[in-house]
């Protein structure tokens, strides 16, 4: 793509189907959303009850987030401790840390009451919505209600990409369709699709800026009502879910003003939205004590050159925690390491898709990526040094994914083609990158809990220690998991082909 051109879809003829797109590509891109489905699935059954970060802390939050309720959470004497599940509690007890022990643990099927104080009747840590959410799908089957809670993030994650699809203008879908896929692996893959609120973070991150782009663009009322409604949904799931997404979300609001500012009538009225949004995500910030990981008061103080030591230090290591999500870290509890063949290819994609969007930066666009881009330096480093610790103590890659997911999204900003101008070896590349990368990405996190990592060979089924009670074994996860999102993001893939002027028109333009 040239720089300051732009390319445009020509308007509708006969030869063209539902949605802008040619019949035959109306049908190849209505299984992107199914096929995403099913390889997410296929993450939400990769790893047993307590596998995500800190995860016996949500889900303790999760069976009290109703209040009492019997033989689920009940309540003692010391208002900070309930009584829960052991198979709440204590499922990751045996495995976490150790990644030659499988996901197997004798209390993950324990109905029996036992007390805890994981959760946030104790310390208020979290904002409430995810957790109420979440809390429907309790019941006395605890690993039953995990599966179920996973899936639901799995299909609320794909509806809103497919309903803001559906409803943005043709020029933006481009950035929904790979804004979407491109950062995903491994880390979106594994946390989406989990019981851990930082997976509604990172959906209201790729969701939300774009819901509310739409909303002051849209044409027609109907439009309008449904991007505003997305937007809503978006700002309450990422404010909702962790006090630190709140913040994320009032930046992704000014990005969008930053973008869409115009000194008309229209504008200030539709901002009203914006700004009861932005006020509710403050609520949601107070309400909870994510500000810190560990509480400075109890530390010596530092003195103005211990403070820049450790300022220069972290900043030093700031980009293992962008490229942590991406698989130069581990998942679940930090101790399930990515092969490098998974980290290469995500990184190397994620920077090279990006890179290559900012050809096209006018100014509003330069702005609003050297915003984000300052965010994702200002806030681990305020963080880090405000706690007094240094990168990889404390501060994890997971809170700042968010932050990720919505520089991707930003760079592709004013790339107005659904393809993003990129030729068909580059999205060759894309998808056989994106493949690999999550093929085996979901093998790796398989192995770890069905069997330990000290298992080899191929077949996961083969001294299978650890398994749900499913009439199909984990190699059929992984194998279905891994054809799934090579069909996704292949019809991604062929929706997107390059064609040169059937169809499309060159327009020089600005954005």
């Amino acid at each position: 793509m040239t720089a300051g051109v732009e390319y445009q879809e020509a308007p509708p003829a006969r030869t063209w189907g539902l949605f802008g797109l040619g019949r035959v590509r109306t049908v190849i891109a209505a299984l992107i959303p199914v096929a995403l489905l099913a390889a997410l699935l296929s993450w939400a059954l990769a790893s047993p009850v307590g596998a995500s970060p800190d995860e016996d802390y949500h889900l303790g939050s999760i069976w009290c987030a109703q209040g009492d309720r019997a033989g689920l959470c009940e309540s003692t004497a010391d208002p900070g401790v309930k009584r829960v599940p052991a198979s709440v509690t204590k499922a990751a007890k045996c495995y976490a840390f150790d990644i030659l022990h499988s996901g197997r643990c004798p209390d993950a099927g324990s109905q029996e009451l036992t007390t805890s104080k994981r959760g946030t009747f104790n310390d208020h840590g979290y904002p409430p919505v995810f957790y109420l959410t979440m809390s429907v799908f309790v019941s006395q089957h605890t690993a039953a209600s995990v599966l179920a809670m996973r899936a639901f993030n799995a299909v609320l994650f794909v509806g809103l990409l497919t309903a803001l699809f559906l409803l943005l203008s043709p020029p933006r879908r481009g950035i929904v369709l790979w804004g979407g896929l491109i950062a995903l692996v491994p880390f979106g893959m594994f946390i989406i699709p989990s019981v851990n609120p930082s997976g509604w973070a990172a959906i209201s991150a790729v969701t939300l800026w774009l819901c509310l782009i739409g909303f002051y663009e849209a044409q027609t009322r109907g439009r309008m009502i449904g991007l505003g409604a997305l937007a809503t949904v978006a700002t309450l799931m990422g404010a909702g879910a962790r006090s630190d997404a709140a913040t994320y979300s009032v930046l992704a609001m000014v990005v969008v003003v930053l973008l869409k500012a115009e000194r008309t009538r229209a504008f200030w009225l539709k901002s009203i939205l914006t700004l009861v949004l932005a006020i509710v995500c403050v609520v949601f910030f107070l309400t909870g004590s994510q500000g810190g990981v560990i509480n400075p008061e109890t530390a010596a103080p530092l003195s103005g050159r211990q403070t820049l030591a450790l300022a220069v230090a972290n900043l030093l290591q700031l980009p293992s925690l962008w490229t942590g999500t991406l698989g130069t870290w581990g998942l679940g509890w930090l101790d399930t390491l990515m092969p490098a063949i998974v980290w290469v290819p995500s990184v190397t994609l994620v920077a090279g898709v990006a890179f290559g969007a900012l050809r096209y930066a006018p100014l509003r666009k330069a702005l609003a990526v050297g915003l984000v881009g300052l965010a994702l330096v200002a806030v681990p480093l305020y963080v880090l040094v405000h706690d007094r610790v240094t990168v990889g103590n404390g501060v994890q890659p997971r809170y700042i994914y968010p932050l990720i997911l919505l520089f991707v999204g930003v760079c592709l900003w004013g790339l107005r083609r659904l393809g993003l101008g990129l030729s068909g070896v580059q999205l060759i590349l894309i998808v056989g990158g994106l493949w690999l990368a999550n093929h085996v990405a979901l093998y790796t996190n398989l192995r770890r809990y069905v069997t330990g990592e000290a298992a080899q060979g191929l077949n996961l089924d083969a001294g299978a220690d650890w398994w749900w009670h499913l009439p199909f074994g984990p190699i059929w996860v992984w194998v279905i998991g891994s054809l799934a999102f090579l069909a996704a993001l292949a019809a991604a893939a062929v929706v997107s082909w390059p064609v040169g002027t059937f169809g499309l028109r060159r327009r020089a333009a600005l954005a």
